[in-house]
């Protein structure tokens, strides 16, 4: 049998801790295909500060938790460009154990690269990092063939910190592959926060060279303020705009969008705003969104604010369904909540007031693409799936999956509306349909499917059954036909005989679109400890009953299969 260096290297180095080396500085030689610096990771360790240096400029600086024996999981740097070269790795003295220094090596991959994509927990149709934590998706936009997902990422460890933008790309939506790192913070008091991503087809900034209309990020750097970074080479590589910062204010995560009609550029940042005197002389912050408008990137002004809103703000068009002609903007922040109104280019005015459309709590800091192919009117909006607790494994957290974002007349009002994009069906592998299930009294319905990756669609005649719904892998979706809710939420189902319940099943993640998305619903589901299996029920007497019209199981494809 072959045996694999990546995984007999570091055996060998446990096994020779008292190989001569510097306690606190390590020069490395990347020899000729060689991709990968090696870091190992204890959960236990304290965090030691440390930084990875080539010919005195640094590379990254950042915190780990640097094993001095057999490590929870080993991390990595891409050290690719730097082939044939020598590079530093220090570490801050005093606080790590010299051994977990002498651990870090060089190869050409990373241990538990055979295992990538199967472990236990990892979601097959929910993107998750290789390795470390992540959180909110930045600077989604499609540019030159590929739909790119920058996140929030600490590469060097299983909890939030060394806040990097992680990237990954896909040509379809659904099948992704994981890049280096776009966005690196330049010291351990300056982190690359939230933002967004651009093109700047009418090259007002004057950014173009050669023909080249760079991919721009706009982010929050913790500490400078608002920034770009320009990336000539299809996002693997960025280089920060020397006028940087491009706006300081007491806040972060600007959302960036070209408006035609006004021929400028307006930013949406969350802001903490003002304070103002409450009844007890106490002091509160009144959170705001703020906008801003420049005709190059460069040059930003102030021009208005909506109060009443968090972190992670978005600003956008969409057309009101069965309304012909007639379009609203939308404000959201990071929660969900949102504002239905009309935009100027400059002012926001609220015509609706604040709903919400998430109620599962999972769901957190969402974004929409930018700069879709001009045939595709969508806004898409992919989200952070915020407490899909992952232990034991290298990874942590991982985004929501990709949905289109509607707007559609309700009982109450204009709703924004996620439904699961329509490239779903491309990881479709086997349907199962089920028509006509009377399901009354202590009658139950049991499909012969189960798996920790299903996409399932249940249309119901509600009958009049007290409550009906699904068990899915131990977790119950119920509709109280008697309150007219759905899972206690303050959901009202509009006057209809139908009830429709869509669910996205993946190894740690549930995702629910109620009535083609007038309630979203996000939870953490270990699916992979649970009884798999799918029932359909109803509650009530003998004579009350429900009736499942069609259910459409789909057996789900991973992700990942596209990945080598």
């Amino acid at each position: 049998m072959k045996t694999s260096i990546v995984g007999l290297i570091p055996c060998l180095l446990i096994l020779n801790l008292s190989a001569p080396a510097q306690e606190h500085t390590r020069q490395i030689k990347v020899k000729k295909g060689q991709t990968y610096l090696n870091f190992p990771v204890s959960n236990a360790s304290g965090l030691t500060k440390a930084r990875i240096k080539y010919a005195g400029k640094v590379l990254d600086e950042f915190t780990i938790q640097l094993a001095s024996g057999k490590p929870d999981f080993w991390t990595f740097f891409n050290v690719a460009p730097y082939q044939g070269k020598t590079i530093t790795v220090e570490v801050e003295p005093d606080t790590t154990d010299p051994k977990g220094l002498a651990m870090v090596y060089a190869d050409t991959g990373f241990p538990g690269q055979d295992s990538l994509y199967a472990e236990t927990y990892r979601p097959q149709v929910h993107f998750s990092s290789r390795r470390g934590w992540n959180n909110d998706p930045n600077g989604l936009i499609h540019y030159r063939g590929e739909y790119h997902l920058f996140y929030q990422h600490n590469p060097y460890g299983w909890s939030w910190g060394n806040m990097h933008w992680g990237h990954a790309v896909s040509e379809d939506l659904m099948h992704w592959r994981e890049l280096p790192e776009a966005l690196y913070p330049p010291s351990h008091q300056d982190m690359a926060f939230s933002g967004s991503a651009v093109v700047d087809v009418n090259n007002t900034a004057g950014f173009r060279k050669n023909g080249v209309d760079p991919l721009i990020a706009v982010y929050t750097s913790t500490g400078r303020g608002e920034c770009l970074a320009l990336s000539y080479d299809n996002g693997r590589t960025f280089q920060n705009y020397e006028g940087n910062p491009v706006v300081k204010h007491q806040g972060r995560d600007p959302k960036v969008f070209w408006y035609a009609p006004g021929s400028h550029w307006v930013m949406v940042l969350w802001d903490e705003g003002d304070t103002k005197n409450l009844n007890l002389g106490q002091q509160a912050i009144v959170y705001q969104h703020l906008i801003y408008t420049s005709p190059d990137l460069k040059r930003w002004t102030r021009q208005s604010g909506i109060a009443g809103f968090f972190e992670c703000p978005e600003l956008f068009e969409l057309p009101v369904e069965g309304a012909p002609g007639v379009s609203k903007w939308v404000m959201y922040d990071a929660t969900g909540r949102y504002l239905v109104g009309d935009f100027d280019g400059k002012k926001f005015s609220v015509a609706q007031s604040f709903k919400t459309y998430d109620y599962g709590g999972a769901f957190y800091a969402s974004q929409t693409y930018n700069h879709l192919p001009e045939n595709d009117k969508r806004r898409v909006q992919v989200g952070w799936g915020r407490g899909i607790n992952l232990a034991g494994m290298a990874f942590n957290q991982c985004m929501t999956f990709p949905t289109e974002l509607r707007l559609r007349k309700t009982a109450d009002g204009l709703r924004l509306c996620p439904t699961p994009v329509r490239e779903i069906s491309l990881l479709h592998k086997k349907t199962h349909t089920f028509e006509n299930k009377v399901i009354a009294g202590k009658t139950t319905f049991t499909p012969p499917v189960s798996g920790d990756a299903l996409h399932l669609v249940a249309e119901f005649e509600k009958g009049d059954a007290p409550e009906f719904g699904l068990h899915i892998n131990g977790y119950a979706l119920t509709y109280s036909h008697l309150l007219g809710k759905f899972n206690q939420t303050d959901y009202v189902n509009p006057d209809s005989d139908h009830f429709k319940i869509e669910v996205i099943v993946d190894k740690a993640i549930l995702e629910v679109f109620v009535n083609d998305g007038e309630l979203y619903y996000v939870v953490p589901l270990n699916s992979v400890k649970a009884e798999k299996k799918i029932e359909v029920f109803a509650k009530g007497g003998p004579e009350r009953k429900t009736i499942l019209r069609k259910m459409d199981i789909h057996e789900l494809g991973s992700i990942w299969s596209k990945q080598f």
